[in-house]
């Protein structure tokens, strides 16, 4: 392969146009480069930056990226220097033409929003497998090609995994790709250049501020995603509807409980059997009947039944194929136990997940326990919102570790507590500990719920990660 194949020469600033060469792979970590690969480099880019230019170099780099005005700062090479206008853009497109664009032979469905990203696109790579329709998924939990999944390592991963896993899609005969989209990939242009057939908006609240800085910054950097998509599907009841489709440029379709939505939520009902609803499109009532609990799962479910009507499928086989739809792994998911009292862990890491996991469990029990922490060295500002989430709709609150990272757990916890004003809570700071605790004061009719690990099978602190599975805990602990 040729670096002309991956950066077109009318993208490139320099003034002087290097000839021609035989390249490798692209990267933005000087550690991965071998012999004739390229590096893609600018300041704060993962673990690249100026000062490793000349590491790449010396491991046999064919040439350096970086944007316009990098070359100075860089200094001289004995390989080119490539400037281009936006180095992460760039580096996207360069994966897209080294796995031959894998993405024009597919139909691109992306969901983005604070919560529901994964259940939308697990039910909605669920619903097409069901009608027949080949697709991928790209998700927090797991990546699929339609034949076998494994276990990710991102919600959207960064372009040197993303396109090789479409390009696994595409020669698996896939029709479709159904991924999330996260806020930190949309900002970091991940998935620049991708036409996405269909997107879909679940809802907007507070996270990952941290990163974002402001409201205003996270909500425009969700709305930048339905630029370019050719379907906009958002959710009517959520604040920020009007904004989303304001940005939208192609059509715009809405979900949810308003009778002027397209896709018309009616009666909704939920209890310990599942879910049950009717949705009005195109002059239809679609029966939904789903045995899952959780009253968002009505939205989530929705959200994907019209993606995949849009898509084409018919009414009747959605609706046929709703009926044998199961909840993603951590969401929500009731763990198996011959105990007089249920144990339920769901990912909730922010207070309106945290607080609709709460409601959607509230009516089934007259004691609810919630155990939950909040991640170190990630928004503080919604510590205290949690704290306060959890006490007014729980009995009883443990708070807990949950991925310190290298803060220290107590000063996470005391954040917590600060949204907090009554005494139905005990701290335990050792997860494991806190997770014993509850099980062994566990009544009779009593519902516990695990929040803000789910699927994770790790937990992060100053070490990095470190094996750790509540599900195995909790079978170890009632065994005992």
């Amino acid at each position: 392969m040729y670096l002309s194949h991956i950066i077109r020469n009318e993208e490139i600033l320099s003034l002087q146009k290097p000839s021609d060469r035989e390249i490798g792979k692209p990267h933005t970590d000087s550690r991965k480069i071998g012999e004739k690969d390229v590096f893609f480099c600018e300041d704060g880019f993962h673990e690249s930056g100026f000062a490793y230019a000349v590491r790449a170099a010396e491991q046999g780099a064919s040439c350096i990226v970086t944007h316009r005005g990098g070359a100075r700062r860089i200094g001289i090479l004995p390989i080119p220097v490539l400037e281009v206008e936006n180095v992460r853009k760039s580096y996207a497109l360069a994966w897209s033409r080294y796995e031959n664009c894998p993405e024009n032979d597919l139909r691109l469905l992306a969901v983005t929003g604070t919560n529901g990203k994964t259940s939308v696109s697990s039910f909605l790579h669920a619903l097409l497998q069901a009608s027949e329709c080949p697709s991928g998924l790209i998700g927090t939990v797991e990546y699929s090609n339609g034949k076998e999944s494994k276990p990710s390592d991102y919600t959207t991963p960064p372009p040197d995994v993303l396109y090789p896993l479409l390009s696994d899609i595409r020669r698996s005969g896939c029709q479709y790709a159904v991924m999330e989209a996260s806020s930190h990939a949309i900002a970091q242009s991940r998935l620049y250049g991708l036409p996405f057939e269909t997107a879909i908006f679940t809802g907007l609240s507070r996270d990952h501020l941290d990163y974002h800085k402001t409201w205003e910054s996270y909500r425009d950097t969700k709305a930048s995603l339905f630029k370019e998509a050719k379907n906009a599907l958002i959710n009517i009841d959520d604040a920020s509807a009007g904004y989303m489709a304001f940005a939208a440029a192609g059509n715009v379709y809405y979900f949810g409980q308003k009778p002027e939505a397209d896709f018309y939520i009616k009666d909704p009902v939920c209890d310990m059997n599942g879910i049950r609803y009717t949705l009005h499109t195109d002059g239809k009532d679609l029966k939904i009947s789903i045995p899952i609990i959780g009253n968002f799962h009505i939205y989530n479910t929705a959200a994907a039944i019209a993606a995949a009507y849009l898509a084409g499928i018919s009414a009747e086989t959605l609706t046929e194929a709703t009926s044998r739809l199961k909840a993603p792994t951590g969401r929500l998911e009731k763990l198996k136990t011959d105990t007089n009292f249920s144990v339920y862990i769901d990912y909730a890491h922010t207070p309106d997940a945290l607080v609709k996991a709460l409601l959607s469990l509230r009516p089934f029990t007259k004691k609810l326990t919630v155990l939950f922490g909040a991640g170190g060295e990630r928004d503080q500002g919604k510590r205290a919102e949690m704290g306060a989430a959890a006490e007014a709709f729980a009995d009883f609150v443990i708070l807990t570790s949950d991925n310190p990272r290298g803060e220290d757990p107590c000063a996470i916890l005391d954040d917590i507590e600060r949204g907090m004003k009554r005494k139905n809570r005990i701290r335990i700071e050792d997860r494991t500990e806190a997770i014993a605790y509850a099980l062994q004061n566990a009544k009779a009719g009593e519902i516990i719920l695990l929040a803000g690990k789910g699927h994770e099978n790790y937990t992060i602190g100053k070490n990095g990660k470190t094996a750790f599975s509540e599900r195995d805990i909790v079978y170890r602990i009632l065994n005992q």
